[in-house]
């Protein structure tokens, strides 16, 4: 496909954001409303079954795919692959993608889900804000102490994708997978996490005892990858994608995206616009899977050059202010931003007197640089946040330990209270457990930062439904969870399940339906708990 028929005056691009495996309801939705997505069934990574992977323009470079690209009105556009060779192929969205029709350029980072519910831009109905905000653990999200022990996921528990959570819902059953191909090779592998790094570490005795996972640790849940698709020979799919503007916003119809069945053209960011910081920026909020509103923010200020009070006074109607410093702060670092994370944790350990310091000290080793809820925890809380962060003040005592956890404002200019808890001194053969302590520790902040709750739904076809709502109450990205839920018939036997593939704004909201028969596959007709998170900033 030629690309010297782009008009480079006009950019836009396609942003493919928080996808399948997920169905997206909108909550409290301050955005425009998107039709919900469906999942696909959850497939092996190329490890296990071996498919060719390919970037989506080299398959079209090299002949083995044909893509058409056009608008659907909705602020999305559908990529139709269909596969000419003659295997199967799992075809990959890459970062920098573009697209261009008559509106302008687009280019590609994702697919349909992404945090559809606004929360009023920072209200979370008590989720923070004072001290004790949080109170005890989020309604019944407590008392799960030593469940994870050091770990990502118990590597014996029937891991399962939660986006089977949405088979046999209405929506666009065609969609982009944003699993990790990593997760993709546990599904594959039948045995859970089990052997992949660290190993039970004492057995599953009361869901205790502790597991290396997959070296994560410390609550955090494994990072999804980028949007991929398996196309069969000759089969066609329609994959919904997200899209963003680059271009300067009209001042009639405000933002300028394809219209419905406006035809597109697609191709790489670097050879249609040569500023380096427009590329790297459209690359990294892919790779990130950044959500549609921050996406957008950043866009307009790198790709168009408005100045932020013109992008906050343009996003007012559908933006949130943590959006918009979290898309500030992401501009401010863009030409020296590293690879990776680089959401942290901040803490600081105080022991009560001279014989608790040892304690203080042997924490403070223990946490220092690692995971905890996928951002690195870094020692000494600063006066002022450094950018939207996440701090606790830990204060050790003979026989408990009380929890100070603050988060970022809206401007990550202060820091405000997020609730106080204790966790006790834990003990084995009659030494300090930093392994449990550790984990009771970041349970702790977890329950602070992110609240899931079921809700029985309306009955469809003579059967009942539910929902999920996540609700993000942290100044970060979330876009991931590990969940268990009270399975019935079974003795009430947990089972931890991963929710990924999305990416839930600062203060936002994500509701996820299920049918009656797969809420009690996965037993989340009575509770859901979440246990891990990867929390993160751009």
């Amino acid at each position: 496909m030629s690309l010297t028929r782009f008009d480079v005056r006009h950019l836009a691009i396609a942003v493919l954001l928080g996808v399948a495996p997920l169905s997206v309801a909108a909550a409290d939705d301050s955005a425009p409303k998107a039709k919900p997505a469906s999942a696909t069934q959850p497939q092996p990574s190329p490890e296990v079954d071996d498919v060719p992977m390919y970037n989506l323009l080299d398959a079209m470079r090299d002949g083995l795919v044909n893509v058409e690209a056009e608008g659907r009105g909705n602020g999305r556009m559908t990529v139709s692959v269909t596969n000419t060779s003659k295997r199967k192929l799992r075809v990959v969205l890459p970062p920098g993608l573009i697209a261009q029709g008559a509106t302008g350029q687009m280019g590609g980072m994702g697919g349909m889900g992404g945090g559809m519910g606004g929360m009023g831009g920072g209200g979370m109905g008590g989720m923070g804000g004072g001290r004790g905000g949080m109170g005890g653990g989020m309604g019944g999200m407590g008392g799960r102490g030593g469940m994870m022990m050091g770990g990502t996921l118990p590597p014996t528990m029937g891991l399962m994708m939660l986006g089977r959570l949405i088979m046999s819902l209405a929506g666009d059953r065609d969609s982009w997978d944003q699993r990790s191909l990593m997760m993709g090779m546990m599904m594959g592998m039948g045995g859970g996490m089990g052997g992949m790094g660290g190993g039970m570490g004492g057995g599953m005795g009361g869901m205790g005892g502790g597991m290396g996972g997959m070296g994560m640790g410390m609550r955090s849940v494994p990072p999804t990858g980028l949007p991929f698709a398996d196309i069969k020979p000759g089969q066609t799919r329609n994959l919904p994608t997200r899209l963003v503007s680059l271009e300067r916003p009209d001042a009639e119809n405000g933002v300028k995206l394809p219209a419905d069945g406006e035809k597109l053209q697609i191709g790489d960011i670097t050879q249609i616009n040569q500023d380096q910081r427009v590329q790297k920026a459209l690359k990294r909020l892919a790779a990130d899977k950044a959500n549609i509103w921050i996406s957008q923010m950043v866009m307009w200020r790198v790709a168009s050059g408005l100045d932020w009070d013109s992008i906050a006074q343009l996003s007012q109607s559908w933006g949130n202010p943590y959006e918009l410093t979290m898309a500030q702060a992401f501009v401010d670092r863009l030409d020296n931003l590293p690879d990776g994370e680089t959401g942290v944790i901040r803490f600081q350990i105080d022991s009560a007197d001279a014989k608790t310091k040892p304690l203080a000290d042997e924490l403070t080793k223990a946490l220092k640089d690692k995971p905890v809820l996928g951002l690195w925890a870094r020692e000494e809380i600063p006066a002022e946040p450094l950018g939207p962060a996440i701090a606790c003040r830990v204060r050790i005592t003979e026989n408990e330990a009380t929890v100070l956890v603050n988060s970022s404002d809206a401007t990550a200019q202060n820091w405000v209270p997020y609730g106080k808890f204790t966790v006790p001194i834990a003990r084995k053969d009659g030494k300090f457990d930093t392994l449990k302590f550790t984990d009771a520790l970041a349970e702790g902040v977890l329950n602070r930062m992110v609240r899931a709750q079921v809700a029985k739904g309306p009955k469809v076809k003579g059967k009942n439904t539910y929902t999920v709502r996540i609700d993000n109450a942290s100044p970060l990205i979330l876009n991931g969870l590990a969940v268990l839920g009270a399975s019935e018939g079974d003795g009430d036997a947990l089972h931890a399940r991963q929710l990924a593939g999305f990416s839930i704004s600062p203060r936002r909201s994500l509701t996820v339906p299920a049918t009656e028969e797969v809420a009690k596959e996965l037993g989340l007709k009575k509770n859901v708990h979440i246990v891990a998170a990867d929390l993160s900033r751009l």
